[in-house]
């Protein structure tokens, strides 16, 4: 009989502490979503840290300029994205801009975008923050994969000079929306020219 008070009461010591465990992991989750800032901050150097655009962290904290001071507390998600969907993000913002004209070195819709400035802009404005690269230097700094996913980066070689030099956006079908001389275009990874120059996959 005292065995079975004892056990009794070992079983309910140890769903209190993980009932604890849980709790303290579900505040400690819910505290990352906010972010204090602290002295030599800066937004650009926070988005950077968090991986989202510093016009995000503006949008999300109803910011009318990118100032901040120590001590102001930002929210790091969108308030109406509880589980941010950035692949969806990046389709529907790549989406938005077909038909942009092609300028070499462009990285803005009201200039026109080459390849990968289309990529950067794009990746930025949906809350992925990454530098200004050439198309081999996204290749150089991605992640290999060899089945891509909605949101990864195609790579082609050769199309008007040697080595890595176009990239595009996959978005599902074995299509990819990218900046080519036709401008911002929706093409068939399939067609004889982007098969020919084909390289790989890459994810960032």
């Amino acid at each position: 009989m005292k065995k079975n008070k004892k056990y009794r009461w070992g079983m309910k010591l140890a769903t209190l502490v993980l009932s604890s465990s849980v709790l303290f992991s579900t505040i400690e989750t819910a505290s990352a979503a906010s972010y204090t800032v602290k002295s030599g901050d800066s937004l650009w150097k926070i988005a950077s840290q968090q991986g989202v655009s510093y016009q995000s962290l503006m949008k999300w904290n109803n910011l009318s300029s990118p100032t901040i001071h120590v001590g102001q507390k930002l929210n790091l998600n969108s308030p109406t994205m509880s589980t941010p969907k950035p692949t969806t993000n990046i389709v529907q913002i790549a989406k938005q801009h077909l038909g942009v004209k092609y300028t070499f070195g462009g990285s803005k819709p009201s200039t026109g975008f080459d390849c990968s400035g289309y990529v950067t802009y794009v990746f930025n404005n949906a809350g992925i923050s990454t530098a200004r690269k050439t198309a081999a230097g996204f290749y150089n700094t991605s992640k290999k994969v060899s089945t891509p996913k909605v949101g990864d980066l195609v790579f082609f070689a050769n199309t008007y000079k040697a080595g890595i030099s176009h990239v595009g956006i996959y978005i599902g079908n074995n299509q990819m929306i990218n900046a080519s001389n036709s401008g911002v275009n929706i093409a068939n990874l399939n067609s004889s020219y982007w098969k020919q120059h084909f390289v790989g996959y890459g994810r960032i």
